[in-house]
């Protein structure tokens, strides 16, 4: 058995058929054929169910389709960590992200980082999303991490994770746990939010809308938000990666299906190079969030 034959396989598979994997891998399909047949002669089992019009994975071939994608990927990856021994990443990498954001995710990212880079050194800066384009346009920043309602059109943006917006209140409210609101019922109730000119404010006025916001207060603190909902202030509404196990006690979820999701992402100013520490630590996101490069 081999890569190549491996890889045969992989193809024959997702195409369903030898003649379309053939002209995709721009070989004969004899050869290919010859190659798969080769694979089952040493595995000992067929692995398709040849058919008039393309094929069908035995109960092997499916098992064996469930390895042989990292198989091929860890294969590939082989040329790239040789080269780290020789060439090694290092200095310093600026990051901007949200405050909940950067405690959330950076300990494990940076872990993950340091131990294959330990020559680079991450300088943090916690801001909100909307502050961080100017440190990204001007060389201040190498990445920035936040939640992408909207976004600089001049940053390139990926996604890492999308979180639905949920509507929170205090266990203590006189709402019922398992009643149902609507709009116009959410929009006179004191509401506990994040300052305008934010993305998570705009987020709320997107829920809500066309009823306007009966703001009792604001902060810029998501901590604060849900403790003073906790305490029967108001409401809030809030992405429902904030809630976090340990903050569930004393607070009721959901009520209310908002159709607004909030996108998590990392971005970049694409006219300046990234960084070889820059893109290790993209390296880095995709492969914990198993985020295809």
């Amino acid at each position: 058995m081999n890569s190549i034959q491996l890889e045969y396989f992989l193809n024959v598979a997702k195409c369903g058929s030898f003649t379309v994997a053939a002209k995709k891998l721009f070989i004969s399909q004899p050869a290919l054929s010859k190659q798969v047949r080769l694979l089952e002669e040493e595995l000992g089992t067929l692995l398709f169910i040849r058919l008039p019009n393309g094929v069908n994975l035995t109960p092997e071939g499916k098992k064996l389709l469930e390895q042989s994608e990292d198989i091929i990927r860890r294969i590939k990856n082989i040329p790239s960590i040789l080269n780290d021994l020789h060439h090694t990443v290092s200095g310093e990498l600026n990051i901007v992200c949200g405050s909940f954001l950067s405690r959330k995710l950076m300990p494990d990212l940076l872990k993950r980082l340091l131990a294959r880079y330990p020559g680079i050194c991450p300088r943090i800066r916690e801001m909100r999303t909307t502050l961080q384009p100017g440190l990204l346009l001007n060389g201040s920043a190498d990445i920035g991490i936040g939640s992408t309602f909207q976004t600089e059109e001049r940053l390139s943006c990926h996604p890492i994770f999308q979180s639905d917006f949920v509507l929170i209140r205090s266990s203590r409210s006189k709402t019922a746990a398992g009643k149902r609101f609507s709009k116009r019922e959410l929009s006179a109730l004191p509401l506990i939010t994040y300052p305008k000119g934010t993305i998570l404010y705009e987020a709320v006025k997107k829920t809500l809308h066309p009823y306007p916001l009966n703001v009792f207060m604001d902060s810029q603190s998501s901590e604060t938000i849900i403790e003073l909902v906790k305490e029967n202030f108001g409401i809030a509404f809030v992405p429902d990666y904030l809630i976090e196990p340990e903050k569930r006690s004393g607070i009721l979820i959901g009520g209310f299906d908002s159709d607004v999701k909030l996108t998590v992402s990392y971005h970049y100013f694409p006219e300046r190079p990234l960084t070889p520490q820059a893109k290790a630590f993209i390296a880095v996101i995709h492969e914990k969030f198993g985020i295809e490069t």
